[in-house]
């Protein structure tokens, strides 16, 4: 299987890269060149002179949330969060390769559904910003596309990339002393970068395969275990690197006000993925062991 990965240098991607994909990076398929004429002869590119890869990856895409809602910003969000994955989706189709596009939780907003489970792929979206709903549009040009949409949340990678995500922050402030403040009232599941990778993999090789079984268009991946909000996770992280969680202070989103609304429950579903997959991801507790690993830990 021959795979091609956009957004090469980001979290997930660096991790397609290192179990054996071909990595593209802004300056080989600039996404905010979307809509263009241009943008698609470097899409179709990708799959000319027989070299077409059996599939490409989606995983590049806007994630400054905040930043998505300045709107000098916006015709670059809407290229790169809304255009590219369908264009690209289009190219995959016409040169008979599969596409994987990673999605987001940030698709909904709002309290969690009936009974306290969490989203299903087909539960109706409703983004509560700009990052969600360009990455909303963006689903729905992949899926007319016939191209493959994996949502997950909270993606995390610790120390292979300090300071890029929320657990390696938290790790070093624990580490240096400091004692944050963290919302208690958005609760998800954290997901591991590379355990999201190697699903990603897996999922990829089973779309590759011509006589394999046929897969939803519309999944949901993070790792499993129960629920947790941001402040639960930091007291994790300050736990698991021997530092005493109690230095984490719980508070509102209201006491911590952003430019873009973060939705309250980011808790996705794992049915499907598990009944069209087989597999069950890793409890983020243990991902999350395994992830700061020594590089945070005391002593």
């Amino acid at each position: 299987m021959t795979v091609v990965v956009t957004g090469a240098q980001g979290q997930v991607g660096r991790c397609l890269v290192a179990l054996g994909g071909d990595g593209l990076g802004r300056g080989d398929l600039d996404l905010s060149a979307a809509g263009t004429a241009g943008f698609r002869r470097a899409a179709d590119e990708v799959f000319a002179h027989g070299n077409a890869p059996d599939v490409m990856i989606n995983t590049a895409a806007w994630t400054d949330v905040d930043g998505a809602e300045d709107v000098t910003n916006r015709r670059t969000v809407e290229a790169v969060n809304t255009t590219a994955p369908g264009e690209l989706a289009r190219a995959a189709r016409r040169a008979g390769a599969r596409f994987i596009h990673v999605s987001t939780d940030y698709v909904f907003s709002g309290g969690a559904p009936d009974g306290g489970r969490g989203w299903r792929p087909d539960d109706p979206v409703h983004p509560a910003n700009e990052y969600g709903r360009t990455k909303a549009e963006g689903e729905q040009a992949v899926l007319a596309a016939g191209g493959t949409v994996v949502r997950t949340s909270w993606v995390w990678s610790g120390p292979d990339a300090p300071g890029r995500d929320f657990v390696s922050v938290m790790a070093t402030l624990a580490h240096n002393g400091v004692d944050p403040r963290v919302v208690d009232d958005q609760v998800g599941r954290p997901t591991y970068a590379a355990d999201l990778a190697g699903e990603l993999w897996a999922l990829a090789e089973g779309l590759a395969d011509p006589s394999g079984t046929a897969r939803p268009a519309l999944l949901h991946l993070s790792n499993s275990g129960d629920p947790v909000s941001w402040c639960g996770l930091a007291r994790e992280v300050f736990r698991f690197t021997g530092h005493d969680p109690a230095r984490v202070t719980a508070c509102t989103t209201r006491d911590w006000p952003t430019p873009a609304a973060r939705p309250p429950w980011s808790v996705l579903d794992l049915e499907r993925w598990s009944a069209a997959t087989g597999r069950t991801p890793p409890d983020w507790r243990d991902s999350l062991r395994r992830g700061l690993g020594d590089a945070f830990r005391l002593g």
